[in-house]
């Protein structure tokens, strides 16, 4: 049985959950609790070392890091696939999941810093104001990534997943998609309406 170590409100726990639910595999839910420091306690610290959220364990393996745990899940359960065959674009695929791991992943994650884990009125604003532009870059060049495609690579996948998990904390951070990145906006509005990115909450 699969066990996915998770806490509900984290997008890159949200990341397993979602290719959880695209592969249609059950698993069972452990809660690990960051408001109250679950993920520093050394039972917990003994799955994952880095004691951070997500990790998973399924018949004696034990992941950790969000898109390793996707690639695993791909790896193991390989249907459907959720990155290309071709070579090239697979590789592209990764290209993008960095992308979404690293620029983009830091510059949600520095507004959430100052938004919600500030005192009210206390959040840095220059802070805020150079997330910003960093989500902006990112977003402008998933505009051009996107070209004609529905998804980033063609068919939906774990590139996809990679930008999905913030999209639903747009609204409560006050982020915009720049108005000249249409593609994107119907991008993320399509991955919302996925059955496996409902399905992962």
């Amino acid at each position: 049985m699969i066990k996915l170590y998770d806490f509900p409100m984290s997008p890159r726990a949200r990341k397993a959950r979602i290719v959880l639910a695209e592969k249609g595999l059950q698993y069972e839910k452990v809660n690990i609790d960051i408001t109250k420091g679950d993920q520093k306690k050394p039972e917990y610290q003994a799955i994952n070392p880095y004691g951070k959220v997500p990790a998973l364990q399924d018949n004696g393996a034990t992941v950790y890091e969000s898109s390793i745990i996707m690639e695993y899940l791909n790896d193991k359960y390989p249907t459907p696939p959720l990155l290309p065959a071709d070579p090239g674009q697979r590789a592209r695929a990764r290209v993008l999941m960095h992308l979404g791991d690293n620029a983009y992943d830091s510059a949600l994650a520095a507004i959430v810093g100052e938004v919600f884990f500030k005192p009210k009125g206390q959040a840095d604003q220059d802070v805020i104001a150079k997330a910003k532009q960093d989500l902006s870059a990112c977003l402008e060049r998933l505009e051009r990534e996107l070209g004609n495609n529905e998804y980033l690579v063609g068919a939906f996948s774990l590139a996809d997943v990679c930008f999905a998990t913030w999209a639903p904390l747009f609204g409560p951070l006050q982020v915009e998609v720049p108005g000249q990145c249409a593609k994107v906006s119907a991008w993320l509005n399509r991955l919302k309406e996925r059955r496996g990115v409902k399905a992962a909450g």
